[in-house]
């Protein structure tokens, strides 16, 4: 984590996202299934607020709102796929849409169409257009061996706080900025 906030407003500056990141065991878990494929996309999450271009008030904002959300629970499950395009773990956990539009309220707009109501909370595993050692079938088939656990008994986590990702230049990979605690 770096040092205090400084976001441009303008489209060239970094780009922001929030997400919530699940157990640490879990982490490593998925980490390691993805270096297996060759496939580490960014640490895993479960995307609060969608990448966009944020101005040091919005970033702000949505800290404050943070301050003032309850911690809640978040319930990671049973692997999934949108479509050929992503297999990622089902989430589902209360406080986790009225965070998300908290967030998009705070911001002023959504930023883009995976927002609001359309707002489909998952964490990722993989994605069918990032490189990937074995034909799409073959990774659905291992995601849903490596994590068949889940889908039998969830993993349910308290989640105290969120973390803002910042990428600076098109290209390179997120990283974790700063951790915001769930104060409400």
């Amino acid at each position: 984590m770096s040092g205090p906030l400084r976001a441009e407003p303008s489209p060239s500056g970094p780009t922001f996202f929030l997400g919530v990141l699940p157990p640490p065991v879990l982490s490593a878990r998925i980490l390691a299934w993805q270096r297996a494929l060759g496939h580490v996309i960014t640490a895993p999450h479960v995307t609060l607020k969608a990448p966009g271009h944020l101005s040091a008030e919005q970033l702000l904002a949505c800290r404050e709102v943070c301050r003032r959300t309850p911690p809640f629970n978040l319930q990671l499950g049973s692997v999934q796929t949108f479509g050929g395009r992503v297999i990622y773990l089902s989430s589902e956990g209360s406080g986790l849409a009225a965070l998300h539009a908290a967030l998009v309220a705070a911001v002023g707009h959504p930023a883009g169409e995976f927002e609001l109501d359309s707002y489909h909370p998952h964490l990722t595993l993989a994605l069918s257009y990032r490189p990937i050692q074995p034909p799409w079938p073959e990774v659905l088939a291992s995601a849903l061996h490596e994590f068949a656990d889940l889908g039998r008994a969830p993993l349910t986590f308290q989640v105290r706080q969120a973390t803002l990702f910042r990428k600076d230049t098109p290209g390179q990979p997120y990283r974790d900025a700063e951790r915001w605690a769930l104060d409400g």
